[in-house]
């Protein structure tokens, strides 16, 4: 029994920490200290490894039958996972919401 509360622990703790891990990454402050192309390419790489794996677990406790502030807290983890990544990799879907919705006001 302790194995299973163990195993559901690192994975709401990999859902909790993956999100903020992401945002770090690609802050600007992130960006600005890996000018070298090398230090570049392995920053993006676990910044898209922790995204991706965040985002599987997310997206796998909201489609199981869990209590609903688990699912909120999964929730909220995906989209700033997805946000993360897409300020590192282009910010086209920012943009895309934006001019959706600025019609619209």
């Amino acid at each position: 029994m302790e194995s299973l509360v163990l195993l559901v622990s690192v994975l709401v703790s990999v859902v909790l920490f993956s999100a903020p891990i992401s945002i770090l990454l690609s802050s600007r402050i992130a960006q600005s200290l890996t000018s070298n192309l090398v230090a570049k390419i392995l920053r993006r790489a676990l910044m898209a490894f922790v995204s991706a794996v965040g985002s599987f677990f997310s997206f796998f406790f909201i489609i199981s039958p869990i209590p609903m502030l688990l699912k909120i807290i999964s929730l909220a983890a995906l989209l700033l996972n997805i946000w993360s990544v897409d300020r590192e990799y282009g910010g086209r879907l920012m943009t895309r919401f934006k001019s959706i919705f600025g019609k619209s006001a």
